[in-house]
């Protein structure tokens, strides 16, 4: 029980942090990015239908006539998940060296010695956060997706069927696991490296430049890099990475990030 109160005493108070300012920068910028992706897939779409490519996934490549199916409403949102995974992981990041960069958690620990508590509420706090905003993200993208259909003249009538609001709800809980796996990444990177610049230089040019690079010769590095493995999962899956392993593999790596950084966290000095 002792554990419980920690990570709920912990929680109410990184509540407190919502509040800043850059927490609603934060969101906007997700909003944001989810708007622009949404509109780009409308607006980029081929007026004829184009050859399957069996290398591509749901990005930018799209018909009209897909755009017109049940699945035409959430494309934008999907589109965007790598922008978001991005952002996440960043946000995720941040707060970690921050926080060792500021002092704040030789303080904190001398008066809360259990610190996978505190990093257990912490966590509850922000995935909480990126939930919300996430929800609201998906209505911007929705919103933007309505209005482009009127501007190219796609027929929506797919739209609002129970599959339709089915992909939708998927759509969503892909988006929200991807950003827990980028989530984790980050602040297991944060807790290790205790610099913001070391952090940010190591993780965005790993999981994003390389492992894209590392694509082009190598089909195979989407169902195994983790930038590329959690990308597959918040898309809902891909040609070169089917939706069921990659969550398995998301999932472990999530695993691997959460037991390092714990590890670290726990023993290591902090004034280290």
């Amino acid at each position: 029980m002792t554990g419980v109160y920690t990570v709920a005493r912990s929680y109410r108070a990184e509540l407190i942090k919502l509040r800043r300012p850059s927490t609603a920068l934060a969101m906007a910028v997700l909003g944001f990015l989810t708007v622009l992706s949404t509109v780009l897939v409308m607006a980029l779409a081929d007026e004829k239908p184009t050859p399957p490519d069996p290398g591509a996934g749901p990005g930018f490549d799209l018909s009209l006539t897909q755009l017109a199916s049940s699945q035409g409403l959430i494309l934008g949102f999907r589109g965007g998940t790598t922008f978001i995974g991005l952002l996440i992981f960043v946000v995720f990041a941040i707060s970690m060296t921050t926080e060792y960069g500021q002092g704040t958690l030789r303080t904190l620990f001398l008066k809360e010695p259990r610190r996978l508590g505190w990093l257990a509420g912490r966590l509850g706090v922000m995935l909480s956060a990126v939930a919300v905003s996430l929800v609201a993200a998906l209505g911007l993208s929705v919103a933007a997706a309505t209005v482009m259909a009127a501007v190219r003249d796609v027929d929506t009538s797919a739209w609002w069927t129970s599959a339709a609001l089915g992909e939708v709800a998927g759509a969503y809980a892909n988006a929200l696991l991807a950003a827990v796996f980028f989530a984790l990444v980050g602040t297991m990177l944060g807790i290790l490296l205790r610099s913001t610049s070391a952090a940010l230089l190591i993780g965005i040019a790993w999981m994003f430049p390389i492992e894209h690079i590392v694509q082009e010769s190598w089909s195979g590095a989407t169902r195994v890099l983790p930038g590329l493995v959690f990308d597959a999962v918040g898309r809902g899956g891909l040609p070169d990475a089917s939706y069921g392993p990659a969550l398995l593999t998301a999932v472990a790596y999530a695993l691997v990030a959460a037991a390092i950084g714990a590890v670290s966290l726990r023993r290591r000095d902090v004034t280290a």
